[in-house]
Formats: C-alpha cells, sequence, structure tokens
C-alpha cells in the first residue's frame, strides 16, 4: 500500500540533509524525476545531494548540468535517502548499501516493484513516468515549479513515453505535459536534443543494428555479443535503444535486445505494440518492468540459447494468442 504524499512531504520536511539516488545506466526519466527533486528540495532550503555513478550519454550532457552530480557516497552524512524510478535493490549499483542502512529512506517509482521497500514509498504503476509522480510530489511540497524544474520533469516524461506514441501515454500523462508546457518547460530544446540529435557513434550503432537485426514471424531482434560491443567501443547504455528502434518495423509485434555487457552476463530489453505483454515475458526469464516495456538479465549460457530462450517463451504465449 502506498504512502501518502502528504506523509511523505512530513518525511522531507523534518530532515536536513538529502540524498538523492536511481538506478544504474540512468534514462532520462531517472534523470528528471531525480534532478527536479533536487533542485526542488533545495528551494525548501534542505541540503541535497544527488548521485550518479555511471557516465552520462552526450545527449544527456545537453540537457542537463552534470557539474551537480556526485559519485562518492559517504552515507552517514544523510538523513533521507530517496530513490526515484527504481524497482530493485541491485539496480541502486553502488548506492544499494547506503539506501538500505538510512535512517529514512523513501521509494517513487513506477515500475512493478521487485523488492525495493523504503520507510516510505509510492509506486504507481498506472504512471507512464516517474517524473509524473515528482512533478505530483513537488506540487504537494507547494515547490515553485521554475522553468528549469519544468523542463527537467517535461523531459523525462517525454522520453518514456517516446515523445507520447508508446501505449503508456494515458489521459494523465497529457495532462501533466500540458501543465509543464504552461510553467515554461523547454520543450522545443528537449524534443531537438532527444529526438533530432545524433552523434556519428550513434549512426554507427544504427548501422550495426539494421545490418544485424532478425526477423522471426512477428518478434525483431537483435543479438549483442561482448565483441561485438568491444569492436563497436560502445557500452550497453549505447545499445538500449535498439529494442525501441525494432518495435517500429512494420509487422513487428514484439522486439528485444540481447546484450553480452560482460562475459557470459546478459542485460535484456523487450518492447511491445498495443496488446502484447512483454512484462509477462521478462517476468519468466526473472526481469520485469511494463507491459510495453520490461527487461531482464542473465548470467551464464551463450547468446544463442538466451535468444531461443526468449523465443520459446514467446511463442508459448503467442499460442495462447496474449489473453
Amino acid at each position: 500500500m502506498n504512502d501518502s504524499f502528504k506523509k511523505i512531504a512530513k518525511a522531507i520536511k523534518k530532515s536536513a540533509n538529502i540524498a538523492l539516488v536511481t538506478h544504474i545506466g540512468p534514462d532520462f526519466d531517472a534523470l528528471g524525476s531525480s534532478l527536479s527533486l533536487y533542485y526542488g528540495l533545495k528551494q525548501l532550503g534542505k541540503k541535497v545531494s544527488i548521485f550518479i555513478n555511471d557516465e552520462l550519454s552526450e545527449n544527456q550532457k545537453l540537457l542537463i548540468d552534470k557539474n551537480v552530480i556526485e559519485k562518492e557516497c559517504d552515507c552517514t552524512l544523510f538523513d533521507l535517502f530517496i530513490s526515484t524510478d527504481t524497482p530493485s535493490r541491485k539496480r541502486l549499483g553502488v548506492y544499494c548499501d547506503c539506501f538500505a542502512n538510512a535512517k529514512t529512506s523513501i521509494v517513487l517509482d513506477h515500475h512493478k516493484n521487485d523488492d525495493l521497500k523504503g520507510t516510505y514509498n509510492f509506486v504507481d504503476t498506472n504512471s507512464s513516468s516517474c517524473s509524473e509522480i515528482s512533478f505530483k510530489l513537488l506540487r504537494a511540497l507547494k515547490v515553485n515549479i521554475t522553468k528549469e524544474i519544468a523542463s527537467l520533469l517535461y523531459m523525462g516524461l517525454s522520453a518514456d513515453t517516446n515523445s507520447f506514441v508508446n501505449s503508456n501515454t494515458n489521459e494523465d500523462s497529457l495532462l501533466t505535459a500540458y501543465k509543464l508546457v504552461k510553467l515554461g518547460a523547454n520543450t522545443s530544446h528537449i524534443n531537438e536534443i532527444q529526438y533530432r540529435t545524433q552523434t556519428l557513434k550513434e549512426i554507427e550503432l544504427k548501422k550495426y543494428l539494421y545490418n544485424s537485426y532478425k526477423m522471426e514471424n512477428d518478434v525483431a531482434y537483435c543479438l549483442v555479443s561482448y565483441s561485438d560491443l568491444k569492436n563497436l567501443k560502445a557500452r550497453k547504455a549505447d545499445c538500449d535503444f535498439y529494442s525501441s528502434e525494432l518495435i517500429s518495423l512494420q509487422g513487428a509485434n514484439i522486439a528485444f535486445s540481447v546484450i553480452e555487457s560482460s562475459k557470459n552476463f546478459y542485460e535484456i530489453s523487450f518492447r511491445a505494440k498495443l496488446g502484447y505483454d512483454v512484462r509477462t515475458i521478462a517476468e519468466q526469464l526473472g526481469g520485469g518492468g511494463h507491459i510495453g516495456a520490461a527487461g531482464a538479465k542473465i548470467n551464464g549460457a551463450s547468446i544463442e540459447t538466451v535468444k531461443d530462450s526468449i523465443m520459446n517463451i514467446v511463442k508459448k504465449f503467442e499460442s495462447k494468442k496474449w489473453e
């Protein structure tokens, strides 16, 4: 059961030193939901630090001030830890123990929660982004939503709905976007960077994708081995867009990428068109997520074996016609 924003706001107001953390390999929603809180809580006179251990993408660096982000965290300095956009402890990476041992902790998320529990929790799987949840909390805290905060929230919301075309887009998504635009969100700049700006590296990665993807019936997929990743001079995070790109193919109802991010360790990303449920597939592999976007991780085996396991699960659900 969720705690009320009133109760969560009270816990925040009682705290003096606050740490913000989010999931490893942060996407735009992770950044938007956490950085908006960073600036909002500073308005309330709080000492706030935001911790991210991973390198950001070039496009992410164009939309946020990376100088406010820290890596090294002394857990003893904070009386409150807030996690955003993160459904499991392991997804907090190096900050997992700090969060687990915090005097007071808050979980804000829109994913089906696995095992990450705070002193206070607000998890709304009907929200298309965690940025929407941060927006509601900031409103409950009576924070002045500046143009900078509105832009960060819009950035996260737009990214997690893929500019409002994904099946997770709902009435609340559009209403929140409307409110953020009225509050001064710089939509032109955000759209330019998120949807119209590509680095040469991204073009090379797309070239690899379209030379390597396979299609079996209505399932599109791409396999990226560890040696492929090294040859591309890429990280797993650089290829995260593969499944989103593949689901746009005509005839594809399900898309996935399998990326061997380290030797015999595979990270799988799923996407689905309306009427198909990839969360169920991911859960069969020990993962989770949303109906239209999910993920899982597998140790051992070969990349072809992982692909075959996924296809067997897909066929099993297709035989039930996704009822």
